[in-house]
């Protein structure tokens, strides 16, 4: 556990000089790459995670402060280990002692509500491949994956060093039968298998299988549509347009929605040529638009008004 009450001013991790002239790197100093310590810095945390996560240590970053403490530099420390991230003003406020003391729940046989150690395989029938997954964890290489890479590609197993009953992974997978080929089985299959290290020392496995019918969206999209979830599908959109902007131009990432959400209603919405009134959408997919709408201009993409720290808290 790390708590930061200021940015770091020595050594390899160094945010920002002591001179007090020397101001903390803004959104719109590295837009200009006018920012003389980020490059260096990120790299150097980047290394850090990359060794605490290959042992299996979790990072927590507790940063309470008046000004920025370094988050937007720290923050693979937390993606890559699984652990926790706090943005607050003062250590003596409730909101920090709260959410403190909710790291260290316990559940009704009085053990933590957290895990260590746990690896995530994902296995698929024939038809399916893994385009990668998102979430806080790292991944390792494997021939059994898509060339399509969406996140943390390339493997179909990933090694995460802390869990609690709140941690979410998005995968993402794809029809891999050639067009040419029509798919034989009646059902496709996908398997979760996790492996965990829970407080008490004990090992324990818990593996999910999920069956799905499979379903041609030329011929019959009203049954694509009846299992469609809005709610999952925003949340894994989401994900992905996170992950794109840590790389890519905000205005590529809300360009590349617009046009995924175009897509989206031209395969399943209903109108009449020439009459762009008569456009409808089943209650399937009827809030997915409002999500796609609000996302936009959420802090999640958005930057105006926020520090880079602040952004990585968000993110």
């Amino acid at each position: 556990m790390t708590f930061l009450g200021g940015a770091c001013t020595q050594g390899p991790g160094l945010i920002v000089g002591n001179e007090l002239k020397e101001t903390l790197r803004s959104w719109t100093d590295i837009e200009r790459a006018d920012v003389n310590h980020m490059h260096k810095a990120t790299k150097h945390y980047s290394t850090l995670a990359k060794r605490a996560a290959s042992v299996g240590h979790v990072v927590d970053l507790f940063t309470c402060a008046l000004d920025q403490t370094g988050l937007h530099e720290m923050q693979q420390l937390v993606n890559l280990t699984g652990g926790h991230l706090t943005l607050g003003d003062t250590f003596t406020s409730s909101l920090f002692k709260q959410t403190y003391a909710r790291v260290f729940q316990k559940n009704g046989r009085g053990e933590f509500n957290m895990a260590f150690n746990a690896t995530m395989e994902v296995r698929c029938s024939k038809e399916l491949k893994v385009c990668g997954a998102i979430g806080r964890f790292c991944g390792s290489n494997s021939p059994y994956v898509s060339e399509n890479e969406i996140g943390d590609g390339s493997t179909h197993k990933w090694r995460i060093c802390g869990l609690d009953p709140l941690s979410t992974t998005a995968v993402y997978l794809e029809v891999a039968n050639p067009h040419t080929s029509p798919i034989q089985s009646q059902m496709g299959l996908v398997q979760f298998t996790t492996v965990y290290q829970a407080c008490n020392g004990t090992r324990r496995v818990r593996v999910t299988t999920v069956a799905r019918n499979w379903g041609n969206a030329q011929d019959n999209p009203q049954y694509i549509a009846a299992g469609f979830d809005q709610e999952a599908a925003a949340v894994l959109m989401t994900r992905i347009a996170v992950y794109r902007s840590v790389n890519d131009e905000g205005a590529d990432v809300l360009r590349w929605l617009d046009r995924m959400l175009i897509r989206l209603c031209q395969k399943f919405g209903e109108y009449n040529k020439d009459q762009p009134q008569s456009f409808r959408l089943s209650l399937a997919f009827s809030l997915y638009p409002q999500f796609m709408f609000h996302l936009r201009r959420s802090q999640f993409l958005q930057v105006f008004n926020n520090s880079p720290d602040e952004t990585a808290y968000y993110r």
